[in-house]
């Protein structure tokens, strides 16, 4: 670029500069309702360790040590959960990541979960002591997790809906709390 070429580039840069650093600006609001509704999981923080049990394709079960383990980024506006069960040969069978997050415009909460090469976004509902969600699984069929917390246990159950058929019952997860956890914060970067 050359003289008037490159002075109209430079000048229009200029001027879609207020406009580009508007985009970046924080929504404090926003902000502030998407911390405030993540306490609702604040009794999820830590590190959590049980059993879980799964029926796996055959009718056979599959009994797992399973942890969880769950914390806050972006000053609490999401939560970050990892789930990831042990099997007795110490292999890991499952393993999954969510993030958690809430949209104050739509008052909703929703899931972003990936697990053995699949993902998705998925609305959930959220109370003060558990969660509920659900993953399209067919034609006329979904798959429903449910979770609750009584104070001193996580439990959550999945449930294969299809049909209007009863709910058959697959999964099973019983949890204890077993300690605090900096993650995902710790080793987060720094200035220096």
């Amino acid at each position: 670029m050359s003289g008037p070429i490159l002075g109209q580039a430079v000048a229009l840069a200029a001027a879609a500069l207020p406009v580009a650093a508007h985009a970046q600006a924080a929504d404090t609001a926003a902000m502030t309702a998407q911390a405030e509704a993540m306490h609702k999981l604040d009794w999820m923080h830590g590190k959590w360790r049980g059993e879980a049990r799964m029926q796996m394709p055959g009718g056979k079960e599959l009994v797992v040590t399973h942890t969880e383990r769950v914390g806050t980024l972006l000053g609490g506006t999401i939560t970050l959960i990892e789930g990831k069960s042990f099997g007795a040969d110490g292999k890991v069978p499952f393993n999954a990541f969510a993030v958690v997050s809430y949209d104050p415009a739509a008052k909703a909460f929703a899931m972003a979960s990936h697990t053995g090469g699949r993902s998705g976004s998925f609305a959930m509902t959220v109370t003060d002591k558990g969660y509920a969600w659900e993953v399209p699984a067919g034609p006329d069929a979904r798959v429903r997790y449910q979770a609750s917390f009584d104070g001193t246990t996580w439990t959550e159950t999945g449930d294969f809906l299809a049909g209007g058929r009863p709910p058959r019952p697959f999964f099973r997860m019983t949890l204890k709390r077993v300690g605090d956890s900096d993650w995902p914060m710790a080793g987060s970067m720094t200035r220096d």
